[in-house]
């Protein structure tokens, strides 16, 4: 008796806290939530100082800045098929404003802010369009723009556009399954064409709508197409068009090169993992109410709309996650969040459709609570936010920076112990314990968390990308050499390849001397002739280079350096730009790589000089050397320097291979000993000798 007057009297509280809720106008609200959501992002974007997730970032604005410039598809100069166009137009008009990719930077980023604190409004539509009363429509609405994921505003992806698309193509959804007019058919089709123009993916979510409108028919196709006639034909002819006269591989672009092959068990184990961590993502005390009221809206509904909104939502959650687990299978081997942070305002609605119909299914609901204790307390969260797992999980990213706090240990107990909180949270509630505002506000206060740590973390790996990156960004282009190409010997770092390309727009070509290709896009395999000359498409490139040398030493004739900054050195051409030696495995540090080689293009014979040397501390290390009559081991001490001196055959190319069976560590780079010298010495000639080295040089320019 006393329990049942404590719960009413909760009850009262908050029924009374709710009714002067509903005294503020609906609309006030809900601009109030997208201005605070707009308000926060573009604080938290301050932070945000260069893109990390690459190469995508580097992608989408790049085709944004190639609809502005030329009206169509490009990256490096080169017309691309990429079906993800929507974010690219929708962003193009900030390169009409400015031709700064820095200011074009900080634009995209407000209209992303902007973007993704609109997610509250097909939300708050939803909820209504399901009879739900103002406080938890405007519950789920504050929940749509809290997720982890809305991090994501700051950067250059299209998920921040995709994802009100996606959550109005399911509001649109639910209308035309529960009363189909040519309008709302229209307004469906245009929704869903455009959420999969935002990102292919979403393609499942007009599919899921079908699929519910077949449901809400008992399985009367018949029916089903003559009610959504219209949405059927736009969804359908114009892709069919595309596919019949383009093919899928202009049509889908990259993603049609992708690997689709399927294993049931790893997927089953990765599908397990996302809906763990979608749990998380989600505040994790809606989940058990959730699940029920979806079970509930689906097996007996009251009215189209509720069966609608609950095979749509099944049918999304489904899809995604087995888009999520396949990818992660076959490609990324990590967590794919992006791909499932749309399924949290649907996790919310079915949670506001459960406490609508009176939190029936109490035990079951504990119970389910129960489970995720068990689980939080089994599974910590911390073991997956190693390595790699965290790269595309603002989730994870957020258990990262708390760890980064409080210690690892501290950080995984302080997780476990609030979902234990959140878990009894859940099952209180269940048992009308707690009014379900509470636990609203605790999830709620759970996704702000997770955001604000998603948030900083996001901040920190940028920040430590820009301390990587030259004080001016815009370098290349402030040297005013017209058009640049990006060099990249063996070894070279993909991530600062990309930066260049992002910031300065002169660098307009990539080309690979001895490195993998930096992405699907165009990538110019350099050959090296025997006098050294750079070969482009069979020419000899006389631009100016951008040379990378991070992970190889490059030495070149024929040219003047600019500018040397990090890891990179500007050179404007003076003839025909040439190789003189490259070794590759010598980082710019003067460290050497557990093997490499070194290459010299010399007409005249020489000596090539290597100073060996060991920091103190250390450990005896041999070294192989090999080439063409060598084969020779050495041993350096620690505190030892050791000078080399190998003699150097002129007419071409000469070749010294390296390599070591100790190596240490310096961060994350696997290293054998210093090399600060490495060094070629032409030989003095003869009058005699001069002259055939010159009629040698001119067949060897002559020749291809």
């Amino acid at each position: 008796m006393a329990v049942e007057v404590v719960a009413s009297r909760t009850d009262r509280e908050g029924s009374n806290a709710l009714a002067r809720v509903a005294t503020v106008p609906a609309w006030a609200w809900v601009a109030g939530i997208v201005t605070a959501s707009f308000g926060g992002r573009l604080i938290a974007a301050v932070g945000r100082l260069a893109p990390h997730y690459l190469p995508d970032e580097y992608i989408y604005p790049t085709l944004a800045r190639s609809f502005a410039e030329h009206g169509r598809p490009m990256i490096r100069g080169v017309g691309v098929h990429f079906p993800a166009l929507l974010d690219p137009l929708a962003t193009a008009p900030v390169w009409l404003v400015t031709s700064d990719p820095v200011t074009a930077y900080r634009l995209t980023q407000g209209l992303h802010a902007a973007f993704i604190s609109l997610a509250a409004v097909p939300a708050y539509l939803l909820c209504k369009r399901l009879g739900l009363s103002q406080w938890p429509a405007l519950a789920v609405a504050a929940l749509a723009v809290a997720v982890p994921d809305g991090v994501y505003a700051s950067s250059m992806l299209a998920d921040p556009l995709a994802y009100p698309l996606v959550l109005a193509a399911v509001y649109a959804g639910v209308c035309v399954v529960e009363e189909s007019t040519l309008a709302r058919q229209a307004v469906f089709a245009g929704f869903s064409a455009l959420a999969v123009t935002a990102r292919i993916q979403y393609a499942v979510v007009p599919l899921a709508v079908v699929g519910a409108e077949i449901v809400a028919d008992r399985g009367r196709l018949l029916t089903s197409v003559k009610r959504l006639w219209l949405a059927l034909g736009l969804l359908i002819v114009p892709p069919v068009l595309l596919f019949t006269t383009l093919g899928s591989q202009r049509v889908l672009g990259v993603y049609s090169n992708g690997d689709h092959n399927l294993h049931p068990g790893a997927m089953g184990h990765w599908i397990a993992r996302e809906a763990m961590l979608l749990t998380y993502a989600s505040g994790w005390v809606l989940v058990p109410g959730a699940i029920a009221g979806l079970v509930f809206a689906a097996m007996r509904p009251r009215g189209r709309a509720e069966l609608a909104f609950a095979v749509t939502t099944l049918l999304v959650a489904g899809a995604l996650l087995l888009e999520a687990a396949q990818i992660a299978d076959t490609d990324s081997q990590r967590f794919q969040e992006r791909y499932l942070f749309t399924l949290v305002p649907l996790l919310a609605t079915a949670f506001a459709l459960y406490v609508k119909r009176g939190l029936p299914a109490r035990i079951p609901v504990g119970l389910g609570a129960a489970g995720l204790l068990l689980l939080a307390a089994r599974v910590p969260l911390s073991g997956y936010a190693a390595a790699h797992n965290k790269d595309d999980s603002p989730t994870l990213w957020a258990v990262l920076r708390l760890e980064a706090l409080v210690s690892v240990g501290n950080g995984a107990l302080a997780v476990a112990l609030v979902a234990a909180v959140l878990s009894c949270v859940a099952a209180l509630t269940a048992f009308r314990r707690l009014p379900a505002t509470v636990a609203f506000a605790a999830a709620l206060a759970a996704c702000c968390a997770l955001s604000a740590g998603a948030s900083s973390f996001d901040a920190r790996t940028s920040g430590s990308m820009r301390h990587s990156l030259p004080a001016d960004l815009r370098w290349v282009d402030h040297a005013r050499l017209g058009h640049v190409d990006l060099v990249a010997p063996p070894g070279a770092r993909k991530e600062q390849s990309w930066q260049q390309l992002f910031w300065n727009t002169s660098v307009t070509r990539f080309l690979s001397l001895g490195s993998p290709k930096l992405d699907q896009f165009s990538t110019k395999i350099v050959r090296v002739r025997r006098d050294g000359a750079l070969l482009v498409d069979g020419r000899p490139d006389r631009r100016p280079l951008l040379v990378q040398t991070y992970a190889s030493t490059v030495q070149l004739t024929g040219v003047e350096r600019v500018r040397h900054d990090v890891i990179f050195d500007l050179y404007r051409p003076r003839g025909t730009p040439r190789l003189r030696l490259l070794a590759a495995g010598r980082f710019v540090d003067g460290w050497l790589a557990p093997q490499g080689a070194i290459n010299v293009w010399t007409q005249r014979p020489g000596t090539l000089d290597v100073m060996l040397q060991m920091p103190r501390g250390t450990e005896t290390t041999p070294i192989r050397f090999t080439g063409r009559g060598i084969d020779r081991t050495v041993r350096i001490g620690p505190g030892g320097r050791l000078p080399l001196h190998f003699h150097v055959t002129g007419g071409g190319v000469w070749s010294l291979h390296f390599s070591s069976t100790k190596q240490g560590y310096v961060g994350e780079r696997a290293v054998t000993a210093l090399a600060p010298i490495v060094r070629f010495r032409a030989s003095v000639e003869s009058g005699h000798t001069r002259a055939a080295r010159v009629a040698s040089v001119g067949a060897a320019q002559s020749a291809p």
